[in-house]
Formats: C-alpha cells, sequence, structure tokens
C-alpha cells in the first residue's frame, strides 16, 4: 500500500507563525497559557485531516478488535475518540517543546528499567535504543539531562517536516545543555550509519524510531502481524543494530498527565546477529518481538500512538 510508505512525502501541515506564538507563550508565560492553544488549534486539524481522521479511526477499530483492545479502549471506537486521540497528540507534541527547551521544572518522570541504562554505562559498549511513534521520544530528550550518565544521540529523518524541527533547533535549551545530538538521515546515503558506529565505539547510545518504514527502504518494508493484521515494518533497525554490535534496548516514553511521563526502558537483545543465509528469517523474527511490544504499548496507552496515515496493508474492522 502506497499510504503506508509515503509518510516521509507529505507535506507538514499547519501555519509555522501559530506554533512560534504557541513556542513564544510556553517560554515566556508558561506551559498553562500555551496549553490552552491547543483546543483550537487540533480542532481546526480534526475538521480539516479527512485522511488523518480516516488513518485515527482505523487504528483505534483494530485495537479495538485486538486481544485486550477493548478493554484499554473502554468503548466502540467513535469519531469522539478520534478527536482525544488528536488531542493527545496536541499533548505531546506541546511537551516536545518543553523537552526542547530544557525545561526541568515542567515536568515530571517516573522510569522503570534504569538498571539498562546505568549497566550500559558502567560497561561503555554504548547501545543503540530502538523506540516508536508512541508516546514521546523526544521525552528521551529531558531525561538524558537528569538522569542519564552518557551522550544520546537520535538518528532522525527530518525532510518531511522541515519547519517544525528548524523551530525546534532555533529553541536550543534555556540553561544552555545539549546532551541530545540530531544525526540527520539522508536518503540514499548511509553516512548516518558511521557516525552511529563512531558514537558507540565512544560508548555513547545511538536512538532511533522504529515504526516507519524510511525513504532508503521503502520498497523492503518487513512483513509483521500488528494489532492482528499485517504491517509493514523497516528492517533498517535491526540491520543497523547487527552493524553495530552491541546492547539493543526498547526505550518507550508514555505521558500519563499533564508533565508527568512515565519512561520503560527494556533489555531487547544483549547483540542481534544476523548470519549470512538467514537475514530474512533473523530480521522477521526482530522486527516481530518489535511489533508485540509495540502492541502492548498501544494496550497501556491506547491514544498515544501517532502514525496518522495509512499503515496496514489491507482493509481493517469497522467499530460496527
Amino acid at each position: 500500500m502506497a499510504g503506508a510508505r509515503d509518510w516521509h512525502t507529505r507535506p507538514e501541515r499547519g501555519a509555522i507563525w501559530g506554533m512560534r506564538i504557541t513556542a513564544w507563550l510556553y517560554r515566556w508565560i508558561g506551559a498553562a497559557s500555551a496549553r490552552i492553544l491547543l483546543y483550537p488549534i487540533i480542532t481546526y486539524f480534526f475538521l480539516t485531516g479527512a485522511a488523518a481522521r480516516r488513518a485515527s479511526m482505523d487504528y483505534l477499530c483494530r485495537l479495538y478488535h485486538s486481544p485486550g483492545g477493548a478493554i484499554a479502549l473502554g468503548a466502540k471506537p467513535s469519531w469522539r475518540m478520534v478527536f482525544r486521540h488528536f488531542l493527545e497528540f496536541g499533548h505531546v507534541t506541546l511537551d516536545r517543546l518543553g523537552f526542547w527547551l530544557g525545561r526541568h521544572q515542567d515536568f515530571h518522570f517516573s522510569i522503570n528499567g534504569m538498571e539498562h541504562l546505568d549497566n550500559v554505562a558502567e560497561q561503555g559498549r554504548g547501545a543503540l535504543i530502538i523506540g516508536a511513534h508512541v508516546g514521546s521520544f523526544d521525552a528521551m530528550r529531558l531525561m538524558a539531562d537528569l538522569r542519564s550518565p552518557i551522550s544520546v544521540n537520535v538518528l532522525m529523518y527530518t525532510r518531511n517536516a522541515p519547519r517544525i524541527n528548524a523551530l525546534l533547533e532555533s529553541l536550543g535549551s534555556d540553561d544552555g545543555r545539549m546532551k541530545v545530538r540530531v544525526i540527520q538521515v539522508e536518503p540514499g546515503s548511509f553516512t548516518h550509519a558511521l557516525e552511529a558506529k563512531a558514537c558507540i565505539e565512544r560508548g555513547e547510545v545511538v536512538a532511533v524510531l522504529g515504526d516507519r518504514l524510511h525513504p532508503n527502504e521503502s520498497d523492503r518494508g518487513v512483513p509483521v502481524t500488528f494489532l492482528d493484521g499485517p504491517a509493514l515494518l523497516p528492517q533498517g533497525p535491526m540491520l543497523l543494530a547487527a552493524v553495530l554490535r552491541c546492547p539493543v534496548l526498547l526505550m518507550i516514553g508514555l505521558r500519563v498527565g499533564t508533565g508527568s511521563y512515565h519512561v520503560d526502558v527494556e533489555r531487547f537483545a544483549d547483540r542481534i546477529d544476523i548470519p549470512r543465509g538467514e537475514r530474512s528469517r533473523r530480521v522477521a523474527g526482530y522486527c516481530q518481538v518489535y511489533a508485540d511490544r509495540l502492541a502492548h504499548y498501544c494496550r497501556k496507552a491506547p491514544f498515544q500512538w501517532f502514525n496518522f496515515y495509512p499503515f496496514w496493508q489491507v482493509p481493517g474492522p469497522t467499530d460496527g
């Protein structure tokens, strides 16, 4: 399905001036004032974003009909739930401004599995962290300042939202610290892999999102079962892990309230080995384990999976 592969070609929606006003309010007046603007902004995107609404409803219906999904949602999917899904994305996006500003005082973190990061720091081996578009991956930026003893480098594809990312880069941190560095991923180039290898050799952490097909591998997705439906996941993170030959962790940061996040850090693999002749089978196996954990976190926080485009390869169930 083309829609599941071309998310990176979709232009960012909305006016940059609105984002700048919100960022200005956050920095000089406070998060509470900026949060008031969320409701008219999200209402606009909800009313004008037909494709995103359909993608949200598709996801919610699939979740509802999957094991444990009805309990997680509490009721059959509705357009009210879709709006709540949009609104949750707005809250997480607003918090992203606070993370980039380094506003420690605005946030509270609880962390489960911090010992895995501590072990990485003690051993000096470096690690690859795989995340997802669940909750806030940017929470790692602030958590690195507060808790992590090692530097974090995030592999990111930013061409699909240049104005948003330019704005975030321009904000900087209010306290001047920046323990998280962004490594740009460019289609057709593998420079980012070389940079990641250098980071690991220095004993640092490299982080990557694993639930969207990268432009470099748009025709090489790995089939998995996700929420009881066939979907494609990128093979890049697993192949990168095999090249880096380092511990692999799974990290998910869920929003649990205003300014409050719970971060789960799991051991994914001590090292990913992909022998010659077994590449397809091994990569598919690792991707399916990742898909199963992704489904777990979707049930845990059903309105915090933020992929608003056609993700599955076949039509899904309806809410009826």
